[in-house]
């Protein structure tokens, strides 16, 4: 069976979902034109479209941040396009430094400048996120970008705020679901949208109401994806009738938030679900069943005269679950339920403005089963940070440091009745961190930024305890409880360049681990039940091990964005964005694995009133540096063609008070065949990147 039908799930509409789509287009006939506020109506009225992101859609991410504020950030209509894609991975990848763990379309984790799972810290309004996609290429996380109002990619002392371990950085999503700040009439967003490349259709509304004291915010979404296409060059075992088998999707979510606020504070909760329910490409029987709820709740309260200005308290509450399905029938069901607490406080002390504050995890995680690779766990995480910013004539600065216990438990063979899980057990580390980012203004348009940070990460629990076949991996994988806190230093150093016409910017950097902790392959097979094995069986597994190892990664970032043409109205820009890096293996000599080759991708932007498009050409070079247990060697490099067309309007309704974006979008237009060198290379053969395709959408904002 190539796709799923309709009536093989979400055969109960969700009602929610369904009425917030229904409401939202109500709204754009009825209410909005008597609720909208006066100074976006001129905004939009006028056509003046740098409230929409105008420039946010042309200029390229800067690749290093200035400090006590983030490297990029997304939102408004340059996350609009992206939109498209069905999870975070995708929404990410091409911005400078970012690619993606690409498991197929459905599964499809960040990877910033080659770290991904645990060295990169996921976060839904301030909390961590509960998943289980850092321990399985297989799975999802539970963040569909129709879903979010903007996103933040955070390093440095800035990361420090919610997370020691993530070296690679934070990425921070926001829903807007609890309002801090009073809400005044009505606003809101609804969207369509569509890609032939995958056979997607997605649909999403927001709405935020109040009057100064209450606010009430609505969101939903709904996406269905088919079977992807092939390109054309593409003849591996994965392909059936032109498309990649078993790489449907269908996902629906729901947030409801209400909020009490106030001049000088608020206090609110929100509810939010999502349900995921997709194939895996590597096993045309095995398809995944994911559910999540979230618990939201957030309080604030500011300008405060003493020496505390301001107190915020954040937690969360998790319910998340996944099955396994083979053929329909559960295989392996994946609990991860747990609790999130953060206390934030800012004062003004020593001439910078602090942040500081504890920030309290724990989670109880298992894996219950046929795939049960990993044993019942309990995580338990407490942490306090403190990050001080400042600016000071020409100089601006950013301070930061974080100190956590960490205690991982495991149950051992428990009730799980396998064997290999052995006794109950525990570790505890301490790990902490700092890091500082100075910038200087030498000359009116030009910054030097520097950067200096010392990470230290507890092993997560399946770096500590996995023992077992590993389906996505295709391998026999063992954790080692008595791996040891991992370590690095990060020195960065960057230059920032803004002229009226042109801008540019670009980083180097170099990070030294002292235990790396990876997942390395032995040269040893095994069984399913764990028994050594000939490599030449046909049922042995390539045994991988997580490993401390000594390691470097260094690399170069640079984007930039130059006109070249001003006439009468009409304006053309070149854009470039590029990165490279290496990573390797220092106690062995190896290159670590999937690891992104040098990308550039040059793009020609033409900009007309309320006109835009744009020619991009996504180029890599071929991955050679790959360790000899990469099952599918080097990856070929490519040339690729994109084009966009968008224009944002006022549509005829809502007396001018309504504003909107459509764009269209060509992506591969030579048909070339892709493949992505950060996929797990049991995988990567198997899943090329879509083939010609065209995408469209549309955005209504009141």
């Amino acid at each position: 069976m190539n796709s799923f039908s309709r009536s093989q799930h979400y055969q109960r509409t969700d009602f929610l979902t369904t009425g917030l789509i229904c409401f939202g287009v109500t709204f754009f006939y009825t209410v909005v034109p008597t609720a909208m506020a006066d100074n976006r109506v001129d905004t939009l009225a006028n056509g003046q479209t740098t409230d929409l992101g105008e420039i946010a859609i042309q200029a390229p991410a800067t690749v290093i941040g200035m400090p006590g504020a983030p490297t990029m950030v997304l939102d408004g209509p340059a996350l609009f396009e992206r939109q498209t894609a069905s999870n975070l991975g995708g929404l990410l990848e091409g911005l400078p430094g970012l690619s993606s763990t690409w498991y197929g379309p459905n599964s499809n984790r960040p990877v910033i400048r080659g770290l991904d799972a645990h060295r990169v810290g996921l976060f839904s309004n301030g909390l961590p996120a509960l998943d289980a996609s850092a321990v399985s290429y297989d799975h999802n996380a539970p963040f569909n970008p129709l879903s979010l109002d903007r996103v933040e990619i955070l390093r440095g002392p800035q990361a420090l705020l919610y997370s020691g371990g993530a070296a690679g950085g934070v990425i921070k999503t926001d829903n807007s679901a609890i309002a801090m700040q009073p809400v005044e009439g009505v606003s809101g967003r609804a969207q369509l949208q569509g890609d032939t490349g995958y056979g997607r259709t997605s649909t999403a509304a927001s709405v935020d109401a109040g009057n100064g004291l209450y606010a009430l915010h609505l969101d939903g979404f709904l996406q269905n994806s088919g079977d992807y296409n092939a390109p054309d060059g593409y003849a591996g075992p994965s392909l059936d009738g032109g498309k990649i088998r078993n790489s449907a999707d269908r996902q629906r979510g729901d947030t409801v938030g209400f909020s009490l606020t106030g001049t000088d504070s608020a206090i609110g909760f929100s509810i939010g679900q999502s349900r995921d329910y997709y194939g895996v490409i590597v096993d045309p029987a095995t398809r995944i069943d994911m559910r999540s709820t979230q618990y939201d709740f957030k309080a604030q309260q500011r300008n405060l005269s003493g020496f505390v200005q301001q107190v915020t308290l954040e937690a969360n509450h998790t319910d998340y679950q996944h099955q396994e399905l083979d053929d329909g029938v559960p295989a392996t069901t994946f609990i991860n339920k747990g609790n999130s607490l953060r206390l934030a406080l800012q004062s003004e002390l020593i001439g910078l403005s602090w942040q500081y504050g504890l920030q309290y995890s724990q989670f109880d995680f298992s894996a219950l089963g046929d795939e049960g690779f990993l044993p019942k766990t309990q995580t338990r995480n407490i942490g306090g940070f403190a990050v001080g910013d400042v600016k000071h004539g020409a100089w601006s600065y950013s301070v930061g440091a974080r100190v956590e216990r960490v205690r991982v438990q495991s149950d051992g063979a428990g009730d799980n009745g396998i064997d290999r899980f052995g006794s109950p057990s525990s570790t505890t580390f301490t790990p902490a961190s700092a890091s500082l980012s100075l910038a200087y203004q030498f000359l009116p348009q030009w910054h030097v930024i520097g950067q200096l940070s010392h990470n230290e990460r507890a092993p997560a629990l399946d770096e500590l305890y996995a023992n077992g076949p590993h389906d996505a991996t295709g391998a026999y994988e063992l954790g080692d409880s008595n791996l040891k806190t991992e370590r690095s230093n990060t020195v960065e150093l960057g230059l920032r360049w803004q002229h009226e016409k042109a801008q540019f910017s670009t980083t180097a950097y170099l990070s030294d681990y002292q235990n790396y902790i990876g997942l390395l392959g032995t040269d040893r097979c095994r069984d399913e039940d764990g028994g050594a094995i000939s490599c030449t069986n046909a049922d042995a597994l390539p045994e991988y091990d997580y490993s401390g190892v000594r390691a470097r990664i260094y690399g170069l970032e640079l984007s930039g964005l130059w006109l070249v043409l001003n006439h009468q109205g009409h304006s053309v820009d070149v854009r470039v964005v590029a990165d490279v890096l290496r990573a390797q293996n220092r106690s062995d000599g190896e290159p670590l694995p999937r690891i992104a080759p040098l990308t550039v991708t040059p793009a020609l932007l033409w900009h007309y009133g309320s006109w835009s498009a744009q020619l991009e050409l996504p180029m890599a070079a071929r991955q050679t540096r790959v360790p000899t247990t990469d099952f599918a060697g080097e990856t070929p490099g490519y040339v690729m063609v994109n084009a966009r067309l968008s224009r944002q309007f006022t549509p005829p309704f809502g007396g001018g008070r309504v504003g909107g974006q459509w764009y269209v979008a060509l992506s591969n237009l030579t048909d070339r065949t892709v493949y992505s060198a950060n996929s797990i290379d049991t995988l990567r053969l198997l899943a090329p990147q879509p083939g010609r395709s065209i995408a469209a959408g549309v955005q209504l904002l009141f």
